[in-house]
């Protein structure tokens, strides 16, 4: 009976520490599109320890892999400065709701204007290879139109305002694996405006983020791309076709 209890009370235990686990562990990435003056470090609170924080560099590229541990759903960024009583003040520049995976990319770009608004709007994207495979483009939009990329076989669905697709290379490339494609903004009257005519390259080596946006005092729209060579890919030297 002695021995019953004390098993009893070690498991009673074990599930209250298991209970109070500090929250969700997720391994990161940021991407910046663009930096706000003195806003190009951020800060993020460690679990329920509000007193503990990690620095969190917002690189305009593909950020190191870091680590955060959230008690909810939803990631949120801090500036931090001292007070007039000498203790820290926190001011959130910056918030996120998380996805499904324990990878996540951040994506950073400035927010909007006016009362209630943070200095940056973030999105979070399951960063691991089975939600994005090595082989295949992610596209966000981010203007407030709607956009879709011709390929060579194909012209996309159009991708609205705010959403993303996720689609494999061309198969018809060239001797290079070269292919073309162009970027279309769809403007007033529902005519498609071509924003870019580039070549990419088809790769199943790499993934490929490609974000549009729409400049909100120019109107200009703008495509940026960034290559993808995810660092926990175990051997990246496995041959696969360039």
């Amino acid at each position: 009976m002695k021995h019953l209890l004390i098993g009893t009370l070690l498991l009673a235990a074990f599930a209250s520490e298991s209970y109070a686990a500090p929250g969700r562990k997720i391994q990161f990435r940021t991407l910046c599109l663009e930096q706000i003056q003195g806003l190009e470090k951020v800060v993020l609170p460690s679990g329920k320890d509000l007193a503990k924080n990690q620095e969190v560099v917002l690189y305009t590229d593909l950020s190191p892999v870091m680590e955060g541990v959230f008690t909810n759903d939803e990631a949120v960024f801090y500036t931090e400065k001292s007070g007039d009583d000498g203790k820290l003040v926190r001011t959130a520049v910056g918030k996120a709701i998380l996805g499904k995976s324990d990878r996540q990319l951040f994506l950073f770009h400035p927010g909007g204007e006016g009362e209630g608004k943070l200095p940056y709007d973030v999105q979070a994207y399951d960063d691991d290879l089975k939600s994005f495979a090595l082989g295949s483009v992610r596209a966000i939009n981010l203007a407030p139109l709607p956009v879709r990329i011709v390929m060579p076989e194909a012209t996309g669905p159009p991708i609205a305002a705010g959403q993303f697709a996720k689609f494999t290379h061309s198969k018809k490339v060239d001797d290079y694996n070269m292919y073309p494609v162009s970027v279309e903004f769809q403007i007033e009257g529902g005519e498609w405006l071509k924003a870019q005519a580039v070549s990419w390259k088809a790769s199943d080596r790499r993934r490929e983020i490609v974000v549009m946006l729409e400049d909100v005092k120019t109107k200009q729209h703008t495509v940026k791309m960034f290559s993808d060579v995810p660092p926990w890919v175990a051997d990246p030297s496995t041959p696969r076709r360039k």
